[in-house]
This record gives structure tokens, sequence and C-alpha cells, in this order.
């Protein structure tokens, strides 16, 4: 499946939900308002989509800022590595999220890395070495050379409704966790799903059961989809590490990170592209 297939189908569900809330709070707002909300929604949308004011949305969407010279400084090392394998400035522009403590750094648009006040901190106090900051950022520059993140700040914008009920559904969902019988219910919902569909259709409800089948088709689907996203860029990323021959120290990274079988198959595909096969030869 082509990758920008695999891309829609992970975010169309939460630009349907992000252009029908704003659909429904445009209709309940004055016939100015409203018109200012679609019209200028739709003219920041486009503008994001050609490229512009990308450093602006990474600022409102991320909560980041241009790095400082002092940043700079202390990233020399790795920005070194970086620049001979043209992945960091001025091919990138780098940003800092202050006030995320991981260990990260994300591409953002067509030439935007935003690294977090995490990394700058154990680079700072000599947890992390130059060349393994290096490995993390080039991760996040491969992307952005290789146009995976380009449209990302306008996904961003257009689904920013959607991200602030995920944030709600988060909460929700963290205080419902302590309730008995939540978890089961959630794992059921199917079920429930089904005979509501039912109850709609024998009511002659067609347009309510279709919406009810949707809502469960992507409460299943969507978790789905943007794994296997993650796991396209997580792939793309690491062959473009390994090429510009810093698959070692992201490997040495990647090993102080709490194991998963995600983590362990990258580490094996790294690990890999830096074993030294021996020739094959005659057991005496």
């Amino acid at each position: 499946m082509p990758r920008w297939m695999v891309k829609a189908l992970a975010v169309t569900p939460a630009l349907a939900v992000s252009t029908v809330v704003t659909s429904m709070v445009g209709a309940t707002l004055p016939p100015l308002a409203g018109s200012i909300l679609f019209v200028g929604g739709l003219v920041v949308g486009v503008l994001l989509v050609a490229g512009a004011g990308e450093s602006a949305a990474a600022r409102v969407l991320l909560a980041s800022r241009p790095a400082r010279a002092e940043e700079l400084d202390l990233l020399a090392g790795a920005l070194t590595v970086l620049c001979r394998a043209q992945l960091g400035p001025p091919v990138v522009r780098l940003r800092v999220r202050p006030g995320e403590p991981a260990i990260a750094a994300g591409g953002f648009g067509r030439g935007t890395v935003v690294v977090s006040g995490g990394l700058l901190d154990a680079v700072e106090c000599g947890r992390l070495p130059q060349d393994q900051a290096a490995a993390v950022i080039a991760h996040a520059g491969a992307l952005v050379r290789g146009g995976w993140v380009s449209n990302d700040p306008a996904i961003g914008f257009w689904s920013l409704p959607w991200q602030l009920i995920a944030a709600v559904a988060q909460v929700v969902a963290s205080v419902g966790r302590r309730l008995p019988l939540t978890s089961v219910a959630w794992r059921l919902r199917g079920i429930v799903l089904t005979i509501a569909v039912v109850q709609a259709v024998q009511l002659h409800q067609v347009w309510l059961a279709a919406t009810i089948a949707g809502i469960g088709v992507v409460s299943y689907a969507m978790p789905v989809l943007e794994r296997r996203w993650r796991q396209l860029l997580l792939a793309s990323g690491d062959v473009a590490v390994r090429d510009a021959g810093l698959a070692s120290p992201l490997a040495d990274f990647l090993r102080r990170c709490p194991r998963t079988p995600d983590r362990q198959a990258r580490l094996r595909t790294l690990e890999g592209s830096t074993r030294v096969m021996r020739p094959l030869g005659l057991v005496r």
C-alpha cells in the first residue's frame, strides 16, 4: 500500500470529525462569525498546505520556539555530524519544545525539526552523547527531507477540534479506568454498537444506524491505522539514519529505552546494518 494511502487512512477520521464539529459549532454562531470561522479556517489551511506559516504553526501547535544560540552551541558536535549527512541546519530549522522532559525529536512540515527540552538537558549533563543526540535528530530530519511530514502543519491545524475531544476523552478514560467493569465494557463495545444499529434499522432510522456503525468501525480501525503509520515513519527514519552512518549511535540510544517488541525489531534492523558478516569457510 502506498505511503500516502496509509497516512490518508490514519488521519482521515480525525479530519472528518473535526470538520463535522466545526460545522456544528459554526451553525450555532451568528452568520458573520460563522463565515469568518469557515473562510478563515480554509485560508489558513490552504496557506499551510502551500508551506507558508510553518514556524507559526510549530509555535502554536507544538508549543515550540526557535533554538537559541547557546542551545546550538550545546549541540555543536551533533550538528557537525548532521550537517555532514545533510540532515541538519541549514537544511532543517531547529526548534525547541521546552516543557517536554523526554529525550525526543520530531519532524514537522517541510523544514522544521523540534527537539525536546529533555534532549538538551541530557546533552548538557552528559547523559546523552553527541553522536546519540545526532542520531535522534537525524531520524526526524530524514522524515522532513523525505516529505513524510510535509503536510503535518495543515493536518494539525485542521484536526484541532479532534485533538481537543481526544484530550477530554483521555481524562475521562483515566478516571473511568478506576471504575469496575469499565475496561470490560469498552472491549465489548462491538456488541453494544451492533444492538444499537439493529434497533435503529428496525425504527427505520437508517442514517442513525449508519452513524453508529461508522463510529464502531472507526473505534476499531483508527488505532490499527495510526499504529501502521507510526511503524512506517520509524522504519523510514531508521533506514535514513543507517544510510547516514548513524545506525550504531541510534541503536545505543534505543537500548537505554524500555524494551518493547517494536523497539526490539528496530534494534535488530539497526544492529544488523552495522554487523560485519564473516565469509563462509570450510569447518575442518
